[in-house]
């Protein structure tokens, strides 16, 4: 049986023909493959961009809870020092200016931790880090430290530092909240307990 020229071109079209719808088939395929491991791969880094994010903002509000905390540690030092040094009459005068001036540069520097509020409203013709209403947690040493600048000897000075005392902790307190620190640490010692109860696990993935 001969086949014409006309039918061999006919023939030869239609593979031809064949042969590209195959190749874009397999193309498209490939576009789309591609396409779903570009989606795939922008959706990792998009995660991690954000675990990145989330870790660098842990690790500043870290850095401001232990600066405040380290603050408060010192805030309390000073007025137990002030509070046992109205104990201590023969030495009382001697050492009652180096505790005042150590009291006086920590409510300065607890302006870094708590602003003055409405700094627009109150004190405007006062420098910047004093206009304003001072936060409660400031004046608790400020009282601590007006009371022992005043304070004398056999009076009732002490009690009322340890007033001060008493409410600058729970202030302090409030502003850490230990007790969430603590749950949270908490939940991360269950996750490592759990994470390495899997790694140790006969057979576990996490070995291969």
């Amino acid at each position: 049986m001969e086949i014409s020229i006309g039918d061999a071109a006919t023939w030869a079209a239609t593979l031809i023909a064949a042969l590209s719808a195959y190749s874009a088939r397999v193309a498209a395929k490939a576009a789309d493959k591609y396409q779903a491991e570009a989606a795939h791969y922008a959706k990792k880094s998009a995660e991690l961009h954000e675990k990145n994010f989330q870790l660098s903002q842990r690790s500043w509000t870290d850095q401001h809870f232990n600066a405040v905390r380290e603050w408060a540690d010192q805030v309390c030092s000073t007025i137990a020092d002030a509070t046992h040094l109205l104990e201590q009459p023969q030495t009382f005068d001697d050492k009652k200016n180096a505790v005042l001036v150590r009291l006086s540069a920590l409510i300065d520097t607890g302006r870094w931790f708590f602003p003055n509020q409405w700094s627009d409203d109150y004190g405007t013709h006062k420098e910047s880090a004093y206009r304003g209403i001072r936060q409660p947690v400031l004046d608790c040493a400020v009282d601590a430290y007006e009371v022992l600048r005043d304070a004398e000897v056999g009076s009732d000075a002490k009690a009322r530092i340890v007033t001060a005392q008493r409410e600058f902790v729970s202030h302090i307190q409030t502003v850490l909240n230990p007790r969430a620190r603590e749950r949270e640490i908490k939940k991360l010692l269950q996750e490592f307990d759990v994470s390495e109860r899997l790694r140790n696990a006969p057979g576990s993935v996490l070995d291969k």
